[in-house]
C-alpha cells in the first residue's frame, strides 16, 4: 500500500526558476528535468502507488474564508501555465497518475491521502519543501526534500521544528505564515510562540490561561485571539476532501 504523493508545482515551479537562469528553452527543460524528478523519486521510494498532485486555478474554500488568502504570491509565468496541460499528458503517457480538483489546493488533496492510507497502515512518502505538511508527519508518513536529497523522519521533523508535528498548527496559528499571507497574533515571534507551546501544549491552553501570561504578549493574545482561531482554519491541512478516487487508479504503470 505504498503511496508516493508529489506536491507538483512546488516541484516543477522550483525547477523552472532554475532551469530560466541557465537554459534557452527553459519550458522545454523544465519539462525534462520535472520527468526526470518524479521518475527519480519513484525509483527512490520503490511507490507502487504514485499521485503527482496538482493546484487548480479557481480560488478554494481558504479564499471564500480569507479574500486575502496567497495575496502576496507571485503568479505563475505564463508560458509556464501555457505548457501545463501538454506536460499533464506526458506525465500520465509515463503512467503516472496526475490529480487536479478546481475546488482544492493540492495541499488538502495530498493531505487527505496521506492520512488515509496512514491510518490503514500503508507506508507514505510527501515530495514537497512545504513545512505545512510537517504537521501530518508520523510513523507511516514521511516527507522528502527532492533539492536536498533527504528524507525527514518523525524524530527530524520534531527536531527541526523543536515542537511535535501537531503543534505546527498552534505555532503558525500565533505567528502567522507569511508564506500563505496568513496573519497572526501581534507581537509573538516564532520563539515567544515556541515558549507559550512548550509551557501550555497548545493554542487553546495558551488562550484559556492568557490572563496568566504578563506584559505586552499577555494583551496582545487577549486582544487579538481570534485572529490565532482564524489563523488555525488557515493554516489546518483539510483531511476529508471529496475525491471520488478509487485507490488502484493511482497505480504506477511504468511503460513497457
Amino acid at each position: 500500500m505504498d503511496l508516493l504523493l508529489l506536491d507538483a508545482m512546488n516541484l516543477i515551479r522550483r525547477i523552472y526558476a532554475a532551469q530560466q537562469k541557465r537554459s534557452a528553452d527553459p519550458v522545454e527543460d523544465t519539462i525534462l528535468h520535472s520527468q526526470n524528478a518524479v521518475l527519480k523519486n519513484i525509483e527512490i521510494t520503490d511507490a507502487k502507488h504514485v499521485a503527482l498532485v496538482f493546484d487548480g486555478k479557481g480560488p478554494t474554500w481558504r479564499h471564500d474564508l480569507y479574500s486575502d488568502y496567497k495575496a502576496d504570491r507571485k503568479p505563475m509565468p505564463d508560458e509556464l501555465g501555457v505548457a501545463l496541460p501538454g506536460l499533464i499528458k506526458r506525465f500520465e503517457a509515463l503512467g503516472i497518475p496526475c490529480l487536479l480538483y478546481e475546488e482544492y489546493e493540492a495541499d488538502d488533496v495530498i493531505a487527505t491521502l496521506a492520512v488515509k492510507i496512514s491510518k490503514h497502515g500503508g507506508s507514505v512518502s510527501i515530495v514537497s519543501t512545504d513545512k505545512g505538511f510537517m504537521q501530518l508527519s508520523d510513523e507511516n508518513v514521511h516527507l522528502y526534500h527532492h533539492f536536498d536529497k533527504r528524507v525527514l523522519s518523525l524524530d527530524d521533523v520534531k527536531m527541526q521544528l523543536g515542537l511535535e508535528p501537531l503543534q505546527l498548527i498552534d505555532f503558525l496559528s500565533l505567528v502567522g505564515d507569511n508564506t500563505n499571507h496568513v496573519p497572526g497574533v501581534p507581537g509573538i515571534g516564532p520563539k515567544t510562540a515556541g515558549t507559550l507551546l512548550d509551557q501550555y501544549g497548545d493554542l487553546d491552553t495558551v488562550l484559556i490561561h492568557s490572563e496568566d501570561v504578563k506584559g505586552k504578549v499577555g494583551d496582545s493574545l487577549r486582544e487579538h485571539y481570534r485572529r490565532a482561531l482564524f489563523a488555525r482554519k488557515l493554516v489546518t491541512l483539510k483531511l476529508d476532501c471529496h475525491l471520488g478516487l478509487n485507490f488502484k487508479s493511482l497505480r504506477y504503470n511504468k511503460p513497457i
